[in-house]
């Protein structure tokens, strides 16, 4: 015969229960909580499977937004939160430069992201340095999918910009391939992989305490405005002369 509970015992247990998801749901919104200046947590995660989720996401959500998920979407397995409630879906903007504008890549644009959540004010800004000028100085793209969607192989190019329509630009013309074609999507899904992978490997380095800077940016210094240091090869003679003072 069944054991027949109590209105009292029922509602006890209910409140129990009840008491219990209260406090579930509150020691997560506590984990989603990061204080004003601290740093985001981070754990060392595998730069190919980031590389393979950035690849496939691209086919998607594009370049900013894939190079991001290869990376929160480890973070948000590994830590939870704050990396699982993140709004990843609002990174799509940068997408072929913001949009098709052909600005700065969207892939480093939201590796940078990642890097300011998670490094110290001291390093940061050497680090997004660092993957910036790799971007523009690296032939391109590095990263090889296990299941690539166009299985040839596919040309590689050196962009010397991180400048989305430099960087497509040229790898349009080096491989004879339009806009459109299979190629240069699986290309550019390539290139948010390789992002992806180099990213987490220098975050990884900075974790384990090995990280060291290898840019050697200056700035302005170089014509006296934010700017590109080889101006030449878009410009020619036409280059804005900035004032002296």
């Amino acid at each position: 015969m069944f054991n027949l509970l109590s209105r009292r015992e029922f509602l006890g247990g209910l409140g129990a229960l009840t008491a219990g998801v209260l406090f579930s749901n509150l020691v997560r919104e506590g984990e989603a909580k990061v204080k004003k200046g601290e740093s985001w947590p981070y754990v060392k995660i595998d730069p190919k499977k980031a590389g393979e989720l950035a690849y496939n996401a691209w086919f998607e959500v594009y370049c900013a937004q894939a190079t991001a998920t290869g990376i929160m979407e480890l973070l948000a397995e590994k830590v939870g939160e704050p990396w699982a409630s993140f709004p990843i879906h609002a990174l799509k903007f940068g997408m072929g430069g913001m949009l098709g504008w052909g600005m700065t890549c969207g892939s480093i644009v939201t590796a940078s992201l990642v890097m300011g959540l998670v490094l110290p004010k001291e390093i940061v800004n050497d680090m997004i340095l660092d993957i910036v000028e790799w971007y523009a100085e690296t032939s391109l793209p590095t990263f090889v999918p296990d299941k690539p969607k166009f299985v040839k192989d596919l040309p590689k190019t050196v962009a010397n910009s991180p400048l989305c329509h430099i960087s497509v630009g040229k790898w349009m013309k080096t491989a004879n391939k339009a806009f459109n074609s299979p190629e240069r999507r699986d290309r550019c899904a390539r290139v948010a992989a390789s992002v992806a992978y180099r990213t987490v490997e220098l975050l990884n380095a900075w974790k384990d305490g090995t990280y060291k800077p290898t840019n050697t940016w200056n700035g302005p210094a170089a014509v006296g405005i934010p700017a590109q240091q080889n101006c030449n090869e878009c410009h020619g003679t036409n280059i804005p002369t900035a004032p002296k003072s």
